[in-house]
C-alpha cells in the first residue's frame, strides 16, 4: 500500500513542474543519496512538464522507493505514446525524454482507462564514473552529440577582450547536473509565460529578464566551451580544463547573472515565483564558476576545482 504522501495530484497548469519537484524532494529526504534526489526532480519536472503540455487534464504524480530504485509515474488522461526520440543538445527543445533515458536505468509508458502512465526508474545508487575507454552507456550517448556537433559547423567567435577565462578540472558530471537544473528551470519559465504572468509585477519582469538569460545560453548552439565538455563526456573523462573567451562588459555580465538568479531563487522560495532552487552539488559548481569569472575577469589567476569529480 502507497502513503498518500507520495502521490501528489497536480492541475495542467505551469507551476506544476515546480511543484513535482518540491514534492520529489520531500518524498525521497532521507532515503537515497542527494545526488539521486537531484537527478530525480529533473526527471519529474520532465515527466509533469511533458504531461501538462500534451496530456491535459489533472496530473498524478507518484513517487515509490525500493532498496534498489526510485520509480517515479506520472499518469495523465491522454493515450498518445511520448516517443523517446534522441535530440542533441544544439536543440532548444525536445530533449526532455532523452534526459530522462541517460539518468535512468530503466522508462515506459503504460496504457490505462483511455489515458496513460509514464514511469522511469533511478538507481539508489549513485553511478560512478564512466569507464576511462568510453565504453559506458552514456559515454555513446555523448558521443552521438558530438558527431552531430561535428557536421554543424563552425560558429563564428565572439569579440574577445584580453585572454581567456580559464576552469580547471571542470567536474563534468556535476556540469550536467547544472545543465539540467537550469534548462528545466528555463522550461517551466517558459511554461509559466505561456500560462499567465506573476501576480507581482517585479517578479514578472525579474522571470523574463532570467528567461532572457538562459535562452542566451542554454537555448541555442553549444558555444567551443560546451563542445569540448561533450567531447571530454564522450571519451569517458570525470574533469576537463576549460577556456571562455572574454567579451565586452563581460565582468557586468557575471555579476547581473548572480544577483539576478539569486532573486529568482529567493523568489522561488518565498512561493512568489516557481521554486528554482539549486541542488547542493549544483550550487557548489555554479558558485566556483560564477568566483572564477569574477576573480580572473578583475585580473586573478584561475585556481581549479577542488571538490568531487561526481
Amino acid at each position: 500500500m502507497l502513503d498518500d504522501d507520495r502521490v501528489l495530484p497536480l492541475p495542467a497548469e505551469a507551476g506544476s513542474a515546480a511543484r513535482a519537484r518540491r514534492h520529489v524532494r520531500r518524498a525521497l529526504a532521507g532515503e537515497v543519496p542527494d545526488e539521486v534526489v537531484a537527478d530525480a526532480e529533473v526527471c519529474a519536472s520532465e515527466l509533469v512538464t511533458n504531461a501538462v503540455l500534451h496530456g491535459g487534464g489533472t496530473v498524478l504524480l507518484t513517487v515509490r522507493v525500493t532498496a534498489a530504485v526510485v520509480r517515479l509515474e506520472v499518469a495523465d488522461a491522454s493515450p498518445v505514446t511520448p516517443q523517446w526520440v534522441p535530440h542533441s543538445l544544439t536543440a532548444a527543445t525536445g530533449r526532455g525524454l532523452p534526459l530522462i533515458t541517460t539518468l535512468t536505468v530503466a522508462r515506459g509508458t503504460d496504457a490505462h482507462g483511455g489515458g496513460k502512465t509514464v514511469w522511469c526508474e533511478l538507481s539508489t545508487t549513485p553511478a560512478p564514473p564512466d569507464d576511462a575507454d568510453g565504453g559506458s552507456p552514456l559515454a555513446a550517448e555523448w558521443a552521438s552529440v558530438l558527431a552531430e556537433l561535428t557536421g554543424s559547423g563552425p560558429t563564428a567567435p565572439d569579440p574577445t577582450e584580453g585572454p581567456p577565462v580559464r576552469l580547471l578540472r571542470y567536474p563534468l558530471r556535476r556540469g550536467v547536473r547544472l545543465r539540467e537544473h537550469r534548462e528545466a528551470v528555463l522550461r517551466e519559465l517558459r511554461l509559466l509565460g505561456l500560462a499567465h504572468t506573476p501576480a507581482d509585477p517585479g517578479a514578472a519582469g525579474l522571470a523574463d529578464e532570467v528567461t532572457a538569460m538562459l535562452e542566451a545560453e542554454y537555448g541555442g548552439h553549444l558555444n567551443a566551451a560546451e563542445t569540448r565538455k561533450v567531447a571530454a563526456l564522450a571519451a569517458g573523462l570525470e574533469c576537463v580544463d576549460l577556456e571562455y573567451e572574454r567579451r565586452p562588459g563581460h565582468l557586468e555580465q557575471v555579476q547581473r547573472w548572480r544577483t539576478r538568479m539569486a532573486e529568482l531563487d529567493r523568489l522561488g522560495r518565498a512561493a512568489h515565483l516557481l521554486t528554482t532552487g539549486e541542488p547542493p552539488d549544483v550550487a557548489e559548481l555554479s558558485a566556483w564558476v560564477l568566483d572564477e569569472f569574477d576573480r580572473q575577469l578583475r585580473g586573478g589567476e584561475p585556481r581549479p576545482w577542488e571538490g568531487p569529480l561526481d
